[in-house]
């Protein structure tokens, strides 16, 4: 009889029993294929989000200062202290930086935008402060994030709202043409940008953005956080960045700022989401070895059940081998099963969970292929210890068990 019918019959005449121990396995697969193609996920979204803002931007940020040719370390107190970047660096780049970038000629820089968050409460009229953000920045910051506006426009008078922003602080109110008080100021709103649906677009969703030198003013301060840069196109990037690096020499004694291309930091989040990744996925392939071990204890008790029929099939002539690949195909088979069903379950939460956060749906197929070739593994490995003992039991010792 072939070995698959008998497997399967094995396994439907006990297919409560079946079914709980193939359950180790499903959750297994089930954890691995959703957590990879999650993740996979995650990164194929962040990736389009970067797309969408351009490979030609890049960042000037603050930096720990190095040697430099002349002159010693720069104070940071001037001003008020500065903004700190990310790490908690203290800045030294000023808007008179940004200006001296952007008059740079022939070096295929497109625009630049000065850019500091700033610590200042804002509301509405004598309303209460409002849980927004403040970014000080120049018209150029919108074109170079893609950035649009629903109503009117950046001015150096005024300030522009995120969608959330204005909801925020007035409601379903028409902001436009109200004023806002940020700090110890107050400013028409002159602008309201279209609601951004990306990853990258959420802080501009809930932020007010002033101009960038009465924003330093109401806070205090002289220097700005970051410079963003635009190049003419992605090819022009490399040069417009060492334009970049040649004017901020010029200007900082020590190199205390640094370059880094969106294209740069976006290998660099790829790389760390792929190790989460791969983390996450060992961590749940652990389950696939307790469904394993399951399988296992459930086969010994398969074969010790069956002494009978082993003894019968090896007394009308079954070879050892024909009785190892019978159980063997048995435990491969149970644990195939399993992970079929783990692959079924993973594509259902997953696709949910995807809709949910708002990312792209849809299985791994590495994901899937590596699941199931780790469950015929499993499968392969923990069978084969019932099924080498029931292919060494001897005819009339099995015949004579009850």
């Amino acid at each position: 009889m072939n070995a698959f019918a008998i497997a399967l019959d094995a396994i439907w005449s006990h297919r409560t029993r079946s079914a709980l121990t193939a359950l180790g396995v499903v959750i297994g697969v089930f954890a691995v294929v959703t957590l990879v193609s999650l993740g996979t996920a995650v990164r194929d979204y962040v990736s389009h989000q970067f797309r969408q803002v351009g490979a030609s931007v890049f960042t000037v940020s603050p930096a720990t200062p190095g040697t430099g040719a002349r002159g010693g370390p720069r104070e940071f107190a001037r001003g008020g202290g500065p903004p700190f970047a990310t790490g908690g660096l203290p800045s030294t780049l000023t808007v008179a930086d940004s200006q001296a970038i952007a008059a740079v000629r022939g070096a295929g820089i497109r625009r630049v935008a000065p850019v500091s968050q700033l610590p200042l409460p804002v509301a509405a009229g004598r309303g209460a402060p409002a849980a927004v953000t403040v970014i000080a920045t120049t018209g150029s910051y919108f074109p170079l994030e893609q950035l649009n506006f629903t109503h009117g426009h950046f001015s150096v008078h005024g300030a522009v709202l995120g969608s959330g922003a204005a909801r925020s602080l007035f409601g379903r109110a028409a902001a436009l043409g109200q004023k806002v008080r940020v700090g110890g100021g107050e400013f028409p709103v002159t602008g309201v940008l279209r609601r951004g649906k990306g990853m990258l677009s959420l802080q501009a969703n809930q932020a007010v953005f002033i101009p960038v030198r009465q924003g330093l003013a109401l806070a205090g301060l002289d220097k700005v956080s970051q410079i963003l840069v635009e190049a003419r196109g992605t090819g022009q990037v490399d040069k417009a960045a060492a334009a970049v690096l040649r004017v901020l020499d010029r200007r900082h004694a020590l190199r205390d700022f640094q370059v880094t291309k969106n294209s740069q930091l976006l290998s660099s989040i790829n790389r760390t989401l792929a190790v989460i990744t791969a983390f996450l996925g060992g961590i749940a392939a652990i389950s696939l070895l307790v469904g394993g071990i399951g399988i296992m204890n459930i086969m010994l008790v398969t074969v010790t059940e069956r002494f009978r029929e082993i003894g019968i099939r090896k007394a009308l002539g079954a070879r050892d081998g024909d009785i190892l690949w019978q159980f063997l195909v048995e435990s491969v088979l149970l644990a195939v099963l399993g992970g079929a069903v783990g692959v079924a379950l993973s594509a259902i939460v997953g696709r949910i969970i995807a809709r949910m956060a708002g990312l792209p749906s849809g299985l791994t197929p590495g994901a899937v292929a590596v699941a199931l070739g780790f469950s015929i593994a499993v499968g392969a490995l923990f069978g084969a210890l019932p099924a080498l003992r029931a292919s060494r039991l001897m005819p009339a010792e099995a015949l004579r068990s009850e």
